[in-house]
């Protein structure tokens, strides 16, 4: 597992938010609009697997859907669970209250909500379930979340709950996903808990337990989208630039050492025979090369894999490759052969996932499409999954080889062509100087 790590180790610069392509921002990878390896699908899996920071990701994408099926209840259905007011609720009522700072963060949840808006037709790559109220879902979340619009006397406060016209909160529409929702991300116990600072616990807390309006999370929710867009979202963009494993960048890093050596190596015997000194001028062939497959792997990248248009498997996509491949050879129409029924030998290519869309049509539009990734569930854990064990069984050489798959997204190869320019260029440079600084160097005149 620590070959894919790599990238998010403590030290490592982290891609600024400026330098991302506005194709890979974080709202197209949020709509799912981006192919792999950008996709939603692997935004969850370096989430799950890498930074073992899944539930941010989880929670953003069901209160993003919590809020879509609010906007669609009846009005007598929303009156039964009013705004929720941290202030109004912890302030007497004969207290004056300022509401400057709260139509900030109204205005925050409105921007956030109209980011996310989804078009009213159905793609492919939608990845969110249908809502009758898709098209309409900015105007309406902006009447839901924005607390200006709301009067001071509807908002709820602990010491109206215990008034006789109050009514139980049982009857509150979502009232049961609400409690499981607390009991999954924002209670102290909660097996996949969000790192919210106490206050903003204590506040979700204790609203969850006066109302189920959205407005009763939306702590949690900002603080868990501000941890995706600035830290995340960047590591991620970052990672997927990455073509290979680590196993692979180590081998490339020795590699390019021994060339580099080697050049030196050759210098070094010209230099001290009676040769022309025009005959170092030989040594630009090791070095270049050489400084550029170690200026490449230095970004994670393979310039071999990059010109074949492909990356490595991450662990658990090679897996999931044998697991697919498996089920179609079990099919009645499909006569493995020996080669077949070896997992290690099972090709991507002949993967479900040979384009953007078939990705999700392979295994429905629910972009959270593993057991463990769906809104509730256990504790985000990989170590008892397949993949993990099989893995850790293959040998040095099948890590560095192991299996391609083609790299579907076009920004995210301008980035790799980019990364693939400067390693030759300054590869160039540095060789260039090296054999120029070498044909100064007197020779030694020992042998022929």
């Amino acid at each position: 597992m620590a070959d894919f790590e790599t990238a998010n180790q403590l030290g490592e610069a982290v891609a600024s938010p400026a330098n991302i392509p506005t194709e890979l921002s974080f709202e197209e990878v949020i709509k799912n609009r981006t192919a792999p390896p950008c996709s939603l699908n692997d935004f969850m899996d370096y989430l799950f697997y890498v930074e073992h920071n899944a539930e941010s990701l989880q929670f953003f994408l069901w209160y993003y859907d919590y809020v879509q099926r609010w906007s669609g209840l009846l009005p007598r259905q929303k009156a039964l669970s009013l705004v929720w007011d941290p202030e109004k609720a912890s302030e007497p009522r004969s207290r004056f209250i300022t509401y400057s700072h709260k139509r900030a963060r109204s205005q925050k949840m409105n921007k956030i909500i109209s980011i996310m808006e989804m078009e009213s037709a159905r793609s492919p790559e939608d990845p969110f379930r249908d809502q009758e109220s898709r098209a309409s879902i900015s105007s309406s979340a902006s009447s839901i979340i924005s607390r200006p619009r709301t009067p001071p006397s509807a908002v709820l406060s602990p010491t109206e709950s215990t008034k006789g016209e109050w009514q139980p909160f049982t009857i509150q529409p979502f009232r049961d996903e609400i409690s499981r929702v607390v009991r999954q991300y924002i209670a102290e116990s909660a097996p996949r808990q969000l790192n919210l600072a106490p206050k903003d616990r204590d506040n979700c807390l204790r609203a969850a337990q006066h109302t189920t309006h959205p407005s009763a999370l939306l702590s949690a929710f900002l603080v868990a989208e501000a941890n995706l867009r600035s830290h995340s979202h960047p590591k991620f963009i970052r990672w997927t630039t990455s073509n290979s494993n680590h196993a692979r960048i180590v081998f490339l890093r020795i590699i390019g050492t021994l060339l580099v050596l080697l050049g030196i190596g050759l210098d070094m015997i010209i230099i001290l025979s009676r040769q022309s000194h025009f005959f170092r001028i030989v040594c630009l062939v090791l070095w270049w090369p050489g400084l550029t497959i170690l200026i490449a792997a230095c970004k994670s990248l393979c310039i071999v894999l990059h010109f074949n248009g492909a990356r490595q498997l991450r662990p658990w996509e090679w897996v999931e490759d044998i697991e697919q491949q498996d089920a179609d050879d079990s099919s009645p129409s499909f006569t493995p052969t020996e080669k077949d029924r070896d997992g290690s030998k099972h090709s991507y290519r002949h993967h479900c996932r040979k384009d953007t869309q078939s990705s999700l049509s392979s295994r429905g539009a629910d972009p959270l499409r593993k057991t463990s990734l769906q809104t509730f569930g256990p504790k985000n854990d990989y170590s008892r999954e397949q993949w993990f064990a099989l893995y850790r069984r293959k040998s040095l050489a099948q890590r560095i080889v192991g299996e391609t798959a083609p790299v579907q997204n076009a920004t995210l190869r301008l980035l790799q062509d980019r990364t693939v320019f400067f390693a030759v260029l300054w590869g160039g440079l540095m060789a260039s100087g090296l054999t120029v600084a070498s044909l100064f160097v007197p020779s030694g005149m020992i042998f022929l």
